[in-house]
C-alpha cells in the first residue's frame, strides 16, 4: 500500500502546515522584525500575561531553547516584560509597544487566515474548525501507537544486561523518514 499526500491526513496536514509556515516567515521578519516563532511566543503573552515561559512551551508544544531565545529577541526589543517571582521562575507579559506590535501582526494572521478559508461558506468553515479540534484530540492516541509493541520489543531485546538493537526501532526509523514524517 503506498501513502497518496493528497489524501494521506498526517501528510495533508503537514504539507498545509509547513506551506503557512514557510509564507509567514518570509513575511513576517522583514515586515514587522520578528521571526515565527517570536510571533507564537508573543501571541501567547499577549493572551496569557504574566505566565512562565515554561508554561508557554507546555501550551505551545515548543522545546525550552526556542521559547527562550525568542523571549530573549523580544526582551532585547522592548516587546516583553519580566517579572521575578522567587529565584527560578519569571513571569512574562507584553509592553505597551509588544501589545501594539501584536495588534498589527494580529490583522496580518487573520488576512492570511481570511485568505486560506476563502472559498469556504460560513457552515463549512465552522465545520473544518470542529473537525480540526476533534482531530486535535486524537493526536495524543497517535503518539501511543507503536509504543506499547516497541516496550515489549525492548524488554524482549535485553540479554545478559545489555541491550541490542530491535528490529521494531529499526523499521519505524525507517518510516520515520519517509516525507510524510508520520
Amino acid at each position: 500500500m503506498k501513502i497518496i499526500g493528497n489524501t494521506h491526513v498526517p501528510g495533508l496536514v503537514t504539507w498545509i502546515s509547513n506551506k503557512l509556515s514557510s509564507s509567514a516567515s518570509r513575511l513576517y521578519l522583514p515586515r514587522f522584525g520578528v521571526s515565527l516563532t517570536d510571533w507564537r511566543v508573543l501571541a501567547y503573552f499577549e493572551v496569557h500575561r504574566w505566565s512562565t515561559a515554561s508554561q508557554a512551551c507546555e501550551s505551545l508544544d515548543f522545546d525550552k531553547a526556542a521559547v527562550s531565545r525568542s523571549v530573549r529577541v523580544l526582551q532585547k526589543s522592548g516587546y516583553l516584560l519580566a517579572r521575578p517571582q522567587g529565584l527560578r521562575k519569571i513571569e512574562y507579559a507584553p509592553t505597551p509597544s509588544g501589545s501594539r506590535l501584536y495588534e498589527r501582526m494580529l490583522q496580518v494572521a487573520l488576512e492570511r487566515e481570511e485568505a486560506l478559508l476563502s472559498g469556504l461558506t460560513s457552515s463549512e468553515r465552522e465545520t473544518l474548525i470542529r473537525l480540526l479540534q476533534h482531530v486535535l484530540l486524537n493526536v495524543d492516541a497517535v503518539a501511543r501507537v507503536g509504543q506499547e509493541q516497541d516496550n515489549k520489543a525492548k524488554r524482549g531485546q535485553k540479554q545478559g544486561g545489555r541491550t541490542t538493537p530491535s528490529r521494531a526501532n529499526n523499521s519505524r526509523r525507517a518510516r520515520n523518514t519517509h516525507p510524510t514524517n508520520t
